[in-house]
């Protein structure tokens, strides 16, 4: 129970320390419009697609005088029957115009392999941590979609 005490400890605080300069960047929340249910494809090619862990901390821009809430969500693409279904991911940090938030890609060997979208937005709704959203709300703006692939 110590180990696990501690485990939970530093990575979180890792997790905390994560410069802002070492993360998966989402680039900025700028779009007007969400991705289309066509975007959410499997690509063809491994070619320029990063490699997660199950776990990244996952980050972008945002107008700095936004007092929109900023969330980060996940769609694992490989799962025909969770198409365009999104997860809520933990709480987004802001800092200035930068937010970081620690995603995860799958449950444990789930995932493992598979290709996840993934999408930050900026909203006047407000979501849960876990929350499972069947489509992506419509009153928000949006980053551009990032395909990752899960490490085997």
């Amino acid at each position: 129970m110590r180990f696990l005490t501690l485990f939970l400890l530093v990575s979180g605080m890792a997790c905390a320390a994560t410069p802002f300069s070492n993360l998966l960047d989402v680039g900025p929340i700028d779009q007007s419009k969400p991705p289309s249910v066509k975007e959410l494809q499997v690509p063809e090619s491994d070619e320029g697609i990063r490699v997660v862990g199950l776990h990244a901390i996952v980050g972008g821009k945002i107008d700095e005088q936004s007092d929109a809430n900023v969330y980060v969500l996940v769609n694992p693409l490989s799962n025909p029957a969770t198409r365009n279904v999104w997860w809520v991911q933990r709480k987004v940090e802001r800092d200035g115009d930068k937010f970081r938030c620690h995603c995860q890609f799958g449950e444990g060997q789930q995932g493992a392999g598979e290709y996840f979208a993934i999408l930050a937005l900026a909203s006047k709704q407000g979501f849960d941590v876990g929350d499972q959203l069947k489509d992506v709300p419509k009153d928000a703006k949006y980053t551009k979609l990032k395909i990752v692939k899960r490490a085997d």
